[in-house]
């Protein structure tokens, strides 16, 4: 029997690989992708990075010391950490990018702390400010009691050296302008502090001036806050200023207050506002903001004291004065205020970020009456 042929099985060919990109591109992707891998250790050596710095309202970590002792070495890692992240070459354009991405691509804040508003609003995203607009953590028993403790304390303590006590707050901005919220920012059922605090210290005899009204008032004239920053504008602080010296006038009856007719109001194209800082977007934010025009009868003078840094002081004398001494003690939410202020005090001081009550500064400025001024969002607990 004939023996059958084997079949003859052609050996494997391999294909040529397929080539997506010519040699010159591939030579030119690798280029690329070394000088974005350099170009961060190079800006970090010789600072080539021309784009201004993000406005962060914190001081960037300095180069860490290395030391010989062992809790130096075994902290200087994780400092060093810090400090790439805050000096990463390039960093400000990289973050310039991102705010462009996610405004203008996605639509959405490049930051957790400024929300998004409507018809260009910005609003402050803390913890502390949604959750006061929403009323989410009410006082409970022994908050409220805490709250009428040191209320009564300060105003006993001033009863003492015959001083009075106003203590006073100012809404936050998304209180007076909830319209331009975007819609994930709902109140709830409440309580809200801001009731709930005015309704326990009025039954206690305690002071307590709640701005609202008068800067519901002032929204029916014209716009009361700035569109791109936290604090209300000149307009908003006048009509809270009325209301401030209204409650003084109780007390002081020869109290003079600015009317309407005294005061004008402009509107000046400014950058935009700290909100519009914090996202670097200044320029983009520009618009007209409302400042106050007023005849000046008092006069600055220099503060009689000084304090530890971080405090600022403004001190204005106005001569022939009717008006009380005035201590006004606040953060920067006062600032609109002390134009108005210091016209209808014969001796007016305003205290930015010093301590809750100053004792040393009250037995030497000898005050008739001690302002705090707050803002809503300060009733609410850190989280």
């Amino acid at each position: 029997m004939a023996k059958r042929p084997s079949p003859q099985i052609a050996p494997p060919t391999t294909a040529p690989a397929h080539v997506w990109l010519p040699t010159w591109a591939q030579v030119l992707l690798l280029a690329v992708s070394v000088a974005g891998i350099l170009a961060p250790a190079a800006d970090m050596h010789w600072h080539l990075d021309k784009t201004p710095p993000p406005e962060e309202n914190r001081q960037l970590a300095d180069w860490p010391e290395l030391t010989a002792s062992l809790a130096a070495l075994q902290k200087w890692p994780a400092q060093y950490e810090t400090w790439v992240r805050d000096h990463f070459g390039y960093r400000s354009t990289l973050i310039a990018w991102h705010t462009q991405l996610m405004l203008d691509v996605l639509g959405i804040s490049p930051r957790a702390d400024v929300v998004l508003g409507k018809n260009g609003w910005l609003f402050l995203g803390t913890n502390k400010s949604v959750d006061a607009y929403r009323c989410l953590f009410p006082y409970d028993a022994g908050g409220l009691a805490n709250e009428v403790a040191s209320t009564r304390e300060r105003t006993d303590y001033l009863a003492a050296r015959g001083i009075k006590y106003l203590n006073v707050w100012a809404p936050d901005k998304e209180e007076i302008y909830p319209e331009f919220l975007p819609l994930w920012i709902q109140k709830t059922a409440g309580p809200c502090r801001m009731d709930q605090l005015g309704e326990t210290l009025h039954r206690a005899g305690l002071s307590y001036v709640d701005l609202r009204p008068a800067e519901q008032a002032a929204k029916q004239q014209a716009q009361a806050y700035h569109t791109t920053d936290t604090h209300w504008n000149a307009l908003g602080a006048y009509f809270g200023y009325r209301q401030i010296v209204d409650e003084l006038r109780k007390w002081f009856p020869a109290m003079r207050r600015l009317e309407p007719g005294e005061v004008q109001f402009v509107d000046i194209p400014r950058p935009g506002g700290d909100l519009a800082r914090q996202l670097d977007l200044e320029k983009r934010y520009a618009g007209p903001q409302t400042f106050e025009k007023l005849p000046r009868r008092c006069h600055r003078v220099p503060p009689s004291v000084t304090r530890p840094k971080g405090t600022k002081l403004e001190a204005f004398d106005c001569p022939g004065s009717t008006g009380p001494r005035v201590l006004m003690f606040g953060d920067s939410y006062g600032n609109a205020l002390i134009p108005f202020l210091a016209e209808s005090a014969s001796h007016f001081l305003a205290v930015e970020f010093g301590p809750p009550l100053d004792k040393e500064l009250v037995d030497i400025e000898k005050p008739d009456v001690v302002i705090d001024i707050h803002v809503e969002r300060q009733m609410q607990p850190d989280r």
